[in-house]
């Protein structure tokens, strides 16, 4: 009795200490979630009394070309976001590891600067870059290597890569930091062995070094995917809400705003902005199960 008191005694302790964070996730998340679910399932708008209509908004969505437009948008717009933000944070990363070590930290820090601005503040900046004919990447860049220069924004073909460069100017920064600290972390003397057993630097790689960070990768991989899928002020503030010409920029967040505040249809646009769990949840059980079958046959 008196360890079974004093089992209890620990766990209100603990769940004392937790209630706090239990609260917010309540206040802040569960629910505004449920709150979502029920206007989703009601005819509500600025100007009228709301009324049940059931799964309605969702059925309509089923249908409705624009969505599923948004829904190909923000699958590609995710897929090149974390492809160039991985692909270059892992070059980065070795390409500090190998540089002095007094610059390490400066070039860290350098590389995390862009992902500490606030999201409108670096939309902003990046409407300078984009901005017509005479935005600064075409005059600083383009123009230079003999090229036309490029309508960033008014585009259909440029729109997409314009709200990507901004994505990965973002977090390649931080993605880099993460994969550093995964790197720094590998037991030496399993790298050591491998190198005196005669095993090449890709087969190192690609049999040691990826299995060892896969976490890592893991968790860079979940954090971009859920801030892809939940894209808004960068697009916003570079197309004003819209979806630049021809809907080449709208993403499911923007589309769902549009909805909302735009079309005054608020029933219609938490069912937009509830679709996105199953999508998001969907690929994020992919990235969480693809490491086990990626590396299946590796043994560490």
């Amino acid at each position: 009795m008196l360890r079974y008191a004093g089992f209890l005694r620990i766990n209100r302790g603990r769940l004392l200490l937790a209630a706090p964070f239990f609260l917010f996730l309540l206040v802040f998340w569960a629910m505004p979630l449920g709150e979502g679910l029920l206007l989703s399932l009601e005819s509500n708008t600025l100007w009228g009394e709301s009324s049940f209509v059931g799964f309605k908004h969702y059925s309509e969505l089923l249908q409705d070309s624009r969505y599923w437009h948004s829904v190909a948008n923000t699958s590609v717009f995710a897929l090149c976001t974390i492809t160039f933000s991985i692909g270059l944070a892992m070059l980065f990363a070795h390409g500090i590891r190998l540089s002095l070590k007094g610059l390490q930290g400066p070039l860290t820090f350098a590389l995390v600067v862009p992902g500490l601005c606030p999201p409108t503040v670096l939309a902003l900046l990046f409407l300078l870059v984009f901005h017509g004919k005479e935005g600064l990447l075409n005059r600083w860049l383009i123009e230079p290597l003999g090229f036309e220069s490029v309508n960033w924004l008014s585009d259909p073909d440029f729109i997409m890569p314009a709200i990507v460069i901004q994505a990965v100017w973002r977090w390649t920064g931080f993605m880099t930091f993460f994969l550093l600290c995964a790197l720094n972390a590998r037991p030496r003397d399993v790298l050591d062995a491998a190198a005196i057993d005669g095993v090449n630097i890709w087969q190192r790689f690609y049999k040691i070094t990826l299995p060892l960070i896969s976490p890592t990768i893991t968790f860079c991989l979940i954090y971009l995917l859920v801030d892809c899928f939940a894209q808004f002020a960068g697009s916003y503030v570079l197309f004003g809400g819209s979806g630049g010409a021809n809907d080449a920029g709208l993403l499911l967040v923007t589309y769902a705003y549009q909805k909302a505040f735009v079309g005054g249809g608020f029933g219609s646009g938490a069912a937009v902005s509830l679709s996105i769990l199953p999508w998001l949840a969907g690929m994020l059980i992919l990235v969480a199960l693809a490491p086990r079958y990626l590396w299946k046959g590796v043994k560490m």
